[in-house]
């Protein structure tokens, strides 16, 4: 009779754990988004410091991307024997589209590791790191998305209401990546290891990508194609900007995506929220 009153009690006791620390989980997160304006203000700095005393600034990643849109585009619109007026817009937003996930996923890696001792010194929302971080990464799209607008105008692309539906499509994808930084950032704090693991496997992940190539150049779209992540948020960004309506599977694999992110990134930022200051 003890021994199963003790047991009721443990399983008790770590339901209320567990239920502490996702309550302080949600508090650190709504703390962090009253801060809108701190984290609004530092993204914005690291975007000016980074590039200080520099003439174009953080144009400098516009217009390399923009060099390398070109070079591959008349290149690969020759190997894949490709309209050029075609194939060049739809490497351009799949280009600036992969610099913003490539970014979200590997930065996260460095959210608390790199702001060590404000971690450790600073009291304030662990979740302030996030918000920073995605903001920043929101910035730097938002100076390569001018070769989108510039492509579009060479090549007379207008997608109409249709392209409406990417600022959906962005939200998610900003949804995740700060779902993934709850994840990689105190996962890569704790094991200094994994970013290099990360690094490497961004990289590969970048070929087995619809972003070169066309996902109706394999034939009956391969099952390693519908299992890529990565595959259905680039269409669901880069369809309605060429003036296309993504396909129904990617914009529901992508909101399964989500929601299951989001179930486990709150999970774990929770359980170990409260270790980041020891690991930072």
């Amino acid at each position: 009779m003890k021994a199963a009153t003790s047991a009721r009690t443990w399983v008790t006791d770590g339901q209320q754990d567990r239920a502490a620390m996702l309550r302080s989980a949600r508090e650190d997160f709504a703390a962090g988004l009253r801060l809108h304006e701190l984290w609004l203000f530092l993204g914005w700095r690291d975007v000016k410091k980074h590039y200080s005393r520099s003439i174009l600034g953080p144009l400098w990643l516009t217009l390399s991307m923009g060099v390398m849109v070109a070079g591959l585009g008349v290149l690969y619109s020759q190997i894949f024997r490709q309209d050029i007026s075609t194939y060049l817009p739809f490497l351009a937003i799949g280009f600036i589209m992969w610099g913003l996930i490539s970014g979200l996923i590997n930065g996260a890696c460095e959210i608390y590791s790199s702001a060590a001792a404000s971690v450790r010194q600073v009291r304030m929302p662990l979740s302030v790191y996030i918000f920073q971080f995605v903001w920043r990464q929101f910035l730097t799209f938002g100076h390569n998305f001018v070769i989108y607008i510039l492509v579009a105008i060479i090549f007379g692309i207008w997608p109409g209401m249709t392209g409406l539906l990417f600022f959906p499509a962005l939200a998610i994808l900003l949804l995740n990546g700060v779902f993934a930084a709850m994840i990689l950032g105190p996962l890569c704090a704790r094991f200094r290891d994994i970013p290099l693991i990360i690094a490497s496997v961004v990289q590969v992940v970048f070929f087995m990508t619809p972003i070169l190539w066309s996902a109706h150049m394999l034939p009956d779209r391969a099952v390693l194609l519908s299992l890529n992540p990565f595959y259905h948020l680039i269409e669901i960004l880069r369809d309605p900007l060429l003036g296309n309506p993504a396909l129904p599977e990617n914009w529901l694999a992508c909101i399964g995506m989500t929601i299951v992110m989001g179930a486990v990134a709150t999970l774990f930022f929770a359980r170990y929220r409260a270790r980041i200051s020891y690991w930072a």
